[in-house]
């Protein structure tokens, strides 16, 4: 018997299906990104030690509901509700992903693609041209993850992080064409 996978909107009735602030992420290394010759590339320290770290969630999914500008999706197993992806649209024509979040116990297994296979149709019919997003230099699996899907770097901040307790991050933002 193969099991029931849906991807649906987010909505007041679901919004509460996936909420897993706490959850963290492991940090195995970090991304070591270059510019030269007007092009972006990356190599990757690892570290000897790897450890567990979590970045304080925003609130306010209320915002994506019903708003033809932001829009949010949910990814089922069965009744399981085992990740979303937050996006808006901008004037750049690149629609912005604010949030793309898997279960732990999920990582791994297609559901990231799956819902960025979503997002697109979403981002296509509101004339984006393609997507973008943030993430840390010390977030690497995810980092791995937008490369293979086909993300390359648009630029780095060393400085947004700046002055916070991430000062030693840097922000890597990443572009994704149709």
């Amino acid at each position: 018997m193969q099991s029931k996978v849906k991807i649906v909107e987010m909505t007041i009735e679901n919004i509460g299906n996936y909420d897993d602030k706490n959850q963290t992420f492991q940090v195995i290394g970090k991304l070591i990104p270059t510019y030269q010759n007007e092009c972006w590339s990356f190599q990757e320290e690892i570290y000897e030690k790897s450890f567990e770290t979590k970045y304080q969630e925003e609130y306010g999914f209320e915002a994506y509901i019903g708003n033809p500008d932001c829009i949010a999706f949910l990814y089922y197993l069965e009744d399981i509700c085992l990740g979303q992806i937050t996006l808006s649209t901008s004037v750049t024509q690149y629609a912005s992903i604010d949030r793309l979040i898997i279960s732990k116990s999920h990582i791994g297994n297609g559901i990231g693609t799956a819902l960025l296979k979503r997002a697109k149709v979403w981002a296509l019919e509101k004339e984006m041209k393609g997507f973008t997003l943030e993430t840390q230099d010390v977030n690497l699996l995810a980092c791995r993850f937008y490369s293979k899907n086909g993300f390359t770097i648009g630029s780095v901040d060393n400085l947004l992080y700046a002055n916070s307790k991430y000062a030693n991050e840097k922000a890597v933002f990443w572009y994704l064409k149709f």
